[in-house]
């Protein structure tokens, strides 16, 4: 098992929002400030990577994807988030690669 993981379903809800909190519950903004930011640094202090597991969500949208996962990398930079998450799905792999290419801007 992975020392630093999140289970977006598991961790924090099966159904995700929209962009901030202020537009109502399970926000990306909400996941970030309160899981996704906190995990990344205790990953990044014992120089592990942090493995996120989508599948068992209801969906993802993009506002919430760049809400957490963009906040993310403006935060801390590409190179480093794109050395450090692990994405694991089955049904989410389009979700990663909208990460990955349009948030991100990496091809």
């Amino acid at each position: 098992m992975e020392k630093f993981r999140i289970e977006i379903a598991k961790d924090f809800s099966e159904k995700l929002g929209g962009r901030w909190i202020r537009l109502g519950q399970h926000s990306g903004e909400e996941f970030y400030e309160n899981i996704l930011k906190q995990k990344y640094e205790e990953a990044v202090a014992e120089n592990e990577n942090l493995h996120i597991y989508l599948d068992g969500t209801k969906g993802y949208g993009s506002s919430f994807l760049d809400q957490s996962f963009g906040e993310l990398a403006r935060k801390f930079g590409i190179e480093n988030v794109e050395r450090t998450i692990v994405f694991h799905t089955t049904f989410f792999t389009w979700n990663v690669d909208y990460i990955k290419q349009e948030i991100w801007g990496r091809r």
